[in-house]
């Protein structure tokens, strides 16, 4: 076929596919004529393009070099049913299909905005426009995907093509974006040096040494040296990201200079679970300090007790246990020890006894039940397997010198 009836037959799909969608479609031509139609419903106001027919360009100059449709995303806001229109393996033209959304607009929060890096005076607009657009699932998408396809191409696909069409494009965008990355770093060694860096302070978080760490974060800070950006869709979305890293090294480093595993791991869920809930850059920084010194500080005081191997494992399993009957046949089984040798030892280098020390543990844990839960003081002590009430009542007076509803009374005033 010439291209007026290339043109004249794509006209006609194209409106077949807008009545069948019920959604905009736009065509480009590629091949001897740039000519552009558009079949659409009529279309909100965009709060960033003056003239809509750019939004449809951007998606449109996506499909060139495909051979199968995809669905492309602009910001996790806007998705378009991108298609390759195919004639003799060749790409003739690119048809897109869309605007649509998967978001509510009642999803559109303050948080997700400012995570999309949404201009304050452009919110209102935003949530205008979306609330505007047709909602779709991801799922009924595809499925519209492979309509038009067959449709332009008379080509039969399944979603699961679509997906990894899609899948694809998308890895070869973000590799792309690698390679550059890579070469800005290499040409400036922000890579070699951010290393070097994050290497020291590690090896202070294992060394336990918080005064020196400290002096590096500040110094870090000052010089404004960064590691690399985690995010191209939200300066505060990379900020996490390069935090969310760093604790997550730190806990290791931790594990390394003796902190317990299951500790270390609790602790980097709650600074991580922090963080995620901030919004300042300040209050990211000062949270990332926290959690660092953090580690450093718990490391400090592991290696300053000065414990043999069997008494740390012994330790540490009680800590993770805490919430379990413990006997000393167990105990002495994690540490490799005959019971009468554990007990011995334990009392030469702790000062208490196994059980003596298991129930200060225990009241210490209750004290943090008692102010920061709702519990119960019975329910306290029954999780923390004391045999009932009065006895647990008699242990915590012996350590915290006042019984768990006068502690628990004194921690509310205070506050």
């Amino acid at each position: 076929m010439d291209f007026a009836s290339d043109l004249t037959e794509l006209d006609y799909l194209c409106k077949c596919v807008h009545i069948s969608s019920q959604l905009p479609v736009f065509c480009k031509w590629h091949v001897d004529n740039h000519q552009e139609l558009i079949w659409s419903v009529e279309l909100s106001a965009h709060p960033t393009f003056t003239d809509m027919a750019d939004l449809f360009r951007t998606a449109a100059a996506k499909g060139i070099e495909l051979k199968h449709p995809i669905i492309f995303e602009i910001h996790d806001l806007e998705q378009f049913a991108v298609v390759p229109v195919i004639r003799n393996g060749q790409c003739i033209a690119v048809v897109v299909i869309g605007p649509t959304t998967r978001w509510n607009a009642n999803e559109l929060n303050s948080a997700w905005l400012i995570e999309h890096s949404i201009p304050v005076q452009d919110r209102e607009k935003w949530v205008d426009y979306i609330e505007r657009l047709p909602l779709i699932d991801h799922f009924r998408f595809l499925h519209i995907c492979v309509l038009a396809n067959w449709i332009v191409n008379h080509e039969a696909l399944d979603i699961t093509d679509v997906l990894q069409s899609t899948m694809q494009f998308r890895l070869a965008a973000q590799q792309q974006e690698k390679e550059l990355e890579l070469a800005d770093r290499r040409e400036y060694s922000i890579f070699h040096d951010g290393i070097v860096g994050v290497n020291q302070m590690l090896e202070l978080i294992t060394r336990g040494d918080k005064n020196e760490l400290m002096k590096q974060l500040v110094k870090a800070t000052r010089e404004n040296n960064h590691v690399g950006v985690q995010s191209k869709r939200s300066h505060i979305r990379s900020v996490k990201n390069l935090a969310i890293c760093g604790i997550a090294l730190s806990s290791h480093a931790a594990i390394q200079g003796g902190l317990y595993q299951e500790l270390a791991m609790t602790l980097c869920d709650l600074h991580v679970q922090h963080i995620e809930e901030l919004h300042e850059l300040g209050a990211i920084e000062t949270a990332v300090f926290t959690a660092i010194s953090d580690f450093a500080d718990r490391v400090n005081q592991c290696r300053n007790s000065n414990h043999s191997k069997p008494i740390q494992k012994s330790k540490e399993y009680i800590y993770n246990h805490l919430f379990e009957e413990l006997t000393l046949q167990l105990l002495s089984e994690v540490a490799g020890l005959n019971p009468h040798y554990l007990s011995q030892l334990f009392k030469k280098e702790t000062g208490l006894t196994l059980m003596s020390y298991i129930q200060r543990e225990r009241i210490e844990e209750a004290k943090k039940l008692l102010e920061h839960s709702n519990d119960t003081i019975s329910r306290i002590g029954d999780r923390l397997t004391f045999y009932d009430q009065a006895h647990f009542v008699k242990a915590f007076k012996k350590y915290a010198g006042m019984t768990p509803k006068q502690y628990r009374n004194r921690q509310h005033l205070n506050r």
